[in-house]
């Protein structure tokens, strides 16, 4: 007699590989029926390289029509029924929600990375943990500089987690901090020599005192203002501290410009509805300005995600990632609506909202000082270096390289970390 347990387990196989196979057979006769190109046929033109096979991935999801029209839906009533806010953010108390790789980075284990691993600088050796690929990247970086003349200064900003975990789960506490991982590469780096500002063991102390303002966005991976201004204030400390002195000064001016903005965790969760169920959040900016030159914004022939003063050629060249973004440069997707009318230049208000009032504009303003910048959302590790490779000019007279990067960048660093020459002298 046939076990009926044995039945029903089949019975859940058969269904469950039907639904895993009607996705690639509904959408091969949806294709067919528009009369357009097999996508899923692509792979076998050419023999795919690993690169290509995730482009390839991700033009199958974007191409395909459950990822379109089903999943919104379920994850809408997931989100309804048991308030499932997707895989990447995680909601948190009083309204807070995180992204889940900032919480993974901080409980993970610094894991052993693989050799021949595209983002390492050299092939690690067996037992080499990506941390120490990480601090080898950097301490090539470190002497690439120094053969220019150039100092180096690293700064891993804090994730929001790693500063608000009493804000992520009730078992937290009243913990005001987590240590980070990150803070195992800081006291490497500084074994080494190299020079660096622990945000870290700042956010605490400032989380410490009662009353004082949120240092991140509820509903944001980011800083609010606030923080960004309190990273500035320590970075151009720490500057000061290295010896460097501005060849010029500029007295730079600040006007309160209040925004609402979206956080960008309502759109990573890519549940309809979501932006409505938080909305925006009501930021308060402070845009700095040139007296002179005005906002400092890139001009309309700047390259993308690079800023160059337009007046004389600073000395500091900061590269950085959204948090150095963020309040300085347009952000679309985030843009909600000027809290306040602006009366000082408002088309550049309602473009921006507000635009030079983040990291880049504060840190020049703690500095009395200019200070040019090459960013890229999620491309501090890799990318800002590849912009400045082919973006020669913006080294030219720099004294001092800051680098800024989230600290999850150790662990999931987008096109991992690279080995980027730097470029060429302009006038060797």
């Amino acid at each position: 007699m046939a076990n009926p347990s044995h039945k029903s387990e089949k019975a859940l196989i058969t269904l469950f590989l039907a639904i895993i196979c009607s996705v690639p057979v509904c959408q091969t006769l949806l294709e067919l029926c528009r009369g357009e190109r097999i996508q899923f046929t692509d792979v076998f033109h050419t023999f795919p390289k690993a690169s290509e096979l995730r482009q390839y991935e991700a033009t199958l999801k974007e191409k395909s029509w459950v990822q379109q029209n089903l999943r919104p839906a379920v994850q809408s009533l997931l989100f309804e029924i048991a308030r499932d806010s997707g895989p990447k953010v995680v909601q948190g108390l009083q309204g807070w929600l995180f992204y889940r790789p900032d919480i993974r980075f901080l409980l993970e284990p610094d894991r052993v990375d693989l050799p021949g691993n595209e983002g390492a600088w050299i092939k690690p050796s067996p037992g080499v943990t990506q941390r120490e690929s990480v601090f080898r990247s950097i301490e090539r970086v470190r002497g690439q500089l120094q053969a220019r003349g150039i100092r180096l200064l690293v700064v891993p900003v804090p994730g929001k987690p790693a500063v608000y975990p009493d804000r992520v789960t009730r078992r937290a506490g009243n913990l005001k901090g987590l240590p980070s991982p990150a803070q195992n590469l800081l006291a490497d780096l500084q074994k080494a020599g190299i020079e660096t500002v622990d945000l870290f063991t700042l956010f605490h102390q400032e989380r410490q005192k009662t009353g004082g303002a949120d240092l991140y966005l509820a509903t944001d991976t980011h800083w609010t203002p606030r923080g960004a201004q309190l990273a500035a204030r320590a970075v151009a400390a720490k500057v000061l501290a290295m010896g460097w002195k501005p060849s010029q000064t500029v007295a730079f001016e600040s006007t309160p410009a209040p925004v609402k903005r979206w956080g960008d965790l309502l759109d990573m969760a890519q549940i309809p509805g979501f932006r409505q169920a938080f909305g925006m959040e009501t930021v308060a900016c402070e845009q700095i300005r040139d007296p002179a030159l005005g906002l400092l914004i890139p001009a309309p022939s700047d390259r993308p995600g690079t800023y160059k003063y337009p007046g004389p050629a600073a000395t500091l060249l900061l590269l950085g990632d959204s948090f150095s973004r963020i309040y300085q440069y347009p952000e679309p997707p985030s843009l909600g609506e000027a809290a306040e009318p602006s009366e000082n230049r408002p088309e550049q208000t309602k473009r921006l909202l507000p635009g030079s009032a983040g990291f880049v504009s504060h840190l020049a303003q703690a500095l009395k000082s200019p200070v040019d910048a090459v960013v890229s959302d999620g491309g501090a590790a890799t990318d800002v270096r590849r912009k400045l490779s082919t973006h020669a000019e913006i080294l030219e007279g720099k004294s001092i390289v800051i680098w800024e990067f989230a600290e999850r960048d150790i662990h999931i660093g987008a096109a991992g970390w690279e080995d980027i020459p730097l470029p060429a002298p302009v006038n060797p």
